[in-house]
């Protein structure tokens, strides 16, 4: 696996970079392309103001955020509710993760996307894949305006659960609609245990992004869910076409 090694060409900032050839950039979303905390923290506002005579208001959001950032993942909406000392019901946790998933968030990319998206520039053929309910993924979606800078996107959450990642449908989806060879098709994303499986098998390259402020921790399942090179910040990676 390539860590950027002491070989590796600088850019002006002083860090190694990884230059890769390609005809498609295929890309994760969450904690890809933005951090998806931003998301969750959006979310938590949004249900502080929707229900904030039954959940304690603003509290409750504070609380999310603190219990995310502690590790908790699951089970949120039930310990920020206690800590508030309000029941957790049935009714109301199903009540609160559905206006979560409806909700319109308020998200942007990272600055170090902006910048890779302006050094690749718009010749170079562009997919999505991203996984979990098609609600919740097509709102990101279309807050990051991806629908009208995106070649394909390909929300998993269309299917039926087993098509999610790692299942190689999306990534035979993509080969089926660029026609590209699947050496020049590269997919950047972010979680090693599920992301990079199907397109080794399937010999597309690969890079994993590891952002410091990530929600998930990434480790590989196995040699064979490791990707072919690791990068912190797109800064780090260059794509170039294939001459």
């Amino acid at each position: 696996m390539d860590r950027r090694g002491h070989d590796a060409p600088l850019r002006c900032g002083g860090f190694p970079v990884i230059e890769i050839r390609a005809e498609v950039i295929v890309y994760d979303l969450d904690d890809t392309l933005y951090l998806e905390k931003d998301y969750a923290e959006s979310g938590y506002k949004a249900l502080s103001r929707q229900f904030a005579e039954r959940i304690g208001g603003a509290r409750f959001a504070d609380e999310c955020s603190r219990l995310l950032a502690e590790g908790a993942r699951n089970n949120i909406f039930d310990l920020a509710l206690a800590r508030c000392r309000i029941d957790a019901t049935p009714r109301l946790i199903a009540e609160l993760v559905a206006a979560y998933r409806a909700h319109v968030p308020a998200i942007g990319f990272c600055g170090d996307t902006l910048r890779f998206f302006d050094r690749v520039g718009k010749e170079m053929r562009t997919g999505l894949i991203t996984d979990g309910p098609k609600e919740t993924q097509w709102a990101k979606v279309k807050a990051l305006g991806l629908g009208e800078t995106i070649d394909h996107v390909v929300v998993t959450g269309e299917w039926p659960k087993e098509f999610s990642k790692p299942h190689p449908r999306a990534f035979e989806l993509i080969e089926s609609l660029t026609s590209a060879p699947r050496r020049n098709i590269v997919y950047i994303a972010d979680n090693g245990a599920k992301d990079f499986v199907s397109p080794r098998q399937l010999g597309w390259q690969s890079v994993q992004i590891l952002r410091p402020d990530r929600i998930h921790a990434g480790t590989p399942r196995s040699p064979d869910h490791k990707a072919d090179h690791v990068i912190a910040s797109f800064d780090e990676l260059e794509v170039r076409g294939v001459a």
